[in-house]
């Protein structure tokens, strides 16, 4: 060995200490305005922090409520993100005057359409032309126009319910069967016909498969977006994509209508899309309604279901619950199935949804919105401008000063018996349809069909869970849809 090879190895090395130093020193500059939030040491340098423990297993629930637990309601999950768990954040985050838009990471979920990307409504950052879109849409989403699509609705619960009175088994797995119910309710009522899933009783074409798939998606891809743009979302890999599942199925079904014709003549939320382009034919473009074709059925069928389960599930294990709902029920003496003015004024059904909403968020995944470049004092804390913020609803929706000491307990009744102080305080950790200027558009389609749905379940059968201690699981990490429900059904006695 030469004398020269001993120094060139230590030159070596010192290059590489220095280049670690030098990397090291760049990731804290580029954080040091957060230097005064506290968070891991990894989540503070990378968001491979993020990405890794979705990796290991770890669900984002999990890691948001033992973050808070260590570092208080003020803690880092990356290098420019933070996640708040007082409730005085809520209405800074989702302000509705200077709103923050959505973050870079709803990209991941942008579809490909014919070698090209599309935005739904959902992932659009752009707040002008969201605001422009709304102007257009919100006739489509209103408590009126709830009437017309309410036939849709009454269709698929009458078949349903048919399906589940000729059915020769005494256990029906509930939880698939909603979500068959749903998806095919939300294309009836975005195309006035449906997709055929209860009628199969099998997820034709993958549909579902391909809406669960973009979510766990997201999920994977979220915490490092600009690594998933980079790999799949350049020039050259979408042109050489093939298009998504749901963008099939939405450009199918518009192309279909667009050979049909008759505009104005059908009572679905397509007719009223398509009118909106009539009407503004420079911002609904058709990969625009493409892209809000999309965002109805991603949005309109896997959550609503979700939020069905887990409101039954709560509801068996909960004889005292599941008997005082029965009970408003009979009182209101509802046709079948039940009409949305009915059903649309029982307090206690709507308590029971939100109350199990809250003890199992339907998106588990954080809402990110970016803070305007001036920057903002969040729950008395600055953030500066470009910073990733999320609302951590897993602490607080377990925070006793909003929902009383008895967290853990399932009772509805704490959304009728609080003051006004305190229902102000409930109203605004409530995330169910997320707040804002971009909460849920269509949460008025949401509420029809469960309140309608839920009560002619109930007065049709007596439901029990065929293993009550068995808890209910779900395996997209990003949203809780339930796996399975085995339940007993039989008719109601006093049917």
């Amino acid at each position: 060995m030469s004398f020269a090879e001993p120094q060139i190895t230590t030159m070596l090395g010192l290059f590489v200490v220095a280049v670690g130093f030098f990397f090291f020193f760049a990731l804290l500059s580029r954080t040091w305005d957060l230097r005064h939030i506290p968070g891991p040491l990894g989540a503070r340098l990378t968001n491979f922090w993020l990405f890794g423990k979705y990796w290991k297993g770890e669900v984002f629930s999990d890691i948001a409520l033992d973050l808070q637990r260590k570092y208080g309601p003020v803690v880092r999950y990356g290098p420019r993100r933070v996640l708040f768990s007082d409730l005085s954040a809520v209405g800074v985050i989702f302000n509705t005057k200077n709103s923050f838009v959505k973050a870079e990471s709803y990209g991941v979920i942008d579809q490909i359409v014919n070698g090209k990307l599309v935005r739904s409504f959902a992932t659009t950052r752009d707040e002008a032309r969201v605001s422009s879109m709304k102007k257009q849409l919100n006739s489509a989403f209103t408590t009126a126009a709830m009437l017309d699509y309410e036939p849709h609705v009454d269709h698929n619960i009458n078949f349903l319910i048919s399906k589940l009175q000729s059915s020769d088994s005494e256990v029906v797995d509930m939880a698939r069967w909603t979500i068959f119910f749903a998806f095919d309710t939300i294309c009836r009522i975005a195309f006035s016909d449906d997709q055929g899933f209860m009628e199969k009783q099998s997820d034709l074409g993958d549909t579902l498969e391909g809406a669960r798939g973009r979510f766990a998606y997201w999920h994977w891809w979220g915490p490092v977006y600009k690594l998933e743009r980079l790999l799949f979302k350049n020039r050259f890999a979408t042109r050489a994509s093939k298009t998504s599942l749901l963008g099939k199925l939405a450009t199918e079904r518009l192309q279909a209508r667009l050979e049909k014709g008759g505009l104005g003549t059908h009572s679905d939320l397509l007719d009223r899309y398509l009118q909106a382009g009539q009407r503004d034919p420079t911002t609904f473009t058709t990969s625009t309604i493409i892209g809000v074709v999309i965002s109805t059925i991603h949005a309109g069928a896997e959550t609503t279901s979700a939020t069905l389960n887990v409101t039954l599930y709560r509801l068996l294990q909960n004889p005292r619950v599941l008997a005082k709902l029965r009970a408003e029920l009979d009182a209101a003496d509802l046709s079948s199935p039940p009409s949305w003015q009915q059903v649309s004024k029982l307090p206690y059904l709507e308590a029971c949804f939100k109350e199990a909403a809250r003890m199992h968020p339907i998106i588990l995944d954080p809402t990110e919105r970016e803070v305007p470049a001036a920057g903002a004092e969040i729950a008395g804390v600055w953030v500066p401008g470009g910073t990733v913020v999320a609302v951590n609803r897993h602490a607080l929706n377990r925070d006793p000063s909003v929902w009383g000491d008895d967290v853990s307990v399932y009772r509805p009744e704490r959304w009728m018996e609080a003051d006004d102080t305190q229902r102000q305080k409930m109203q605004r950790a409530d995330l169910l349809f997320s707040a804002g200027k971009r909460s849920c558009l269509g949460q008025h389609v949401a509420w029809i069909e469960m309140k309608k749905f839920l009560p002619e379940l109930l007065n049709k059968f007596d439901i029990e869970l065929v293993d009550p201690k068995r808890p209910i699981t779900c395996k997209i990490p990003m949203v809780f849809f339930v796996d399975d429900l085995p339940v007993r059904l039989a008719p109601r006695k006093n049917e």
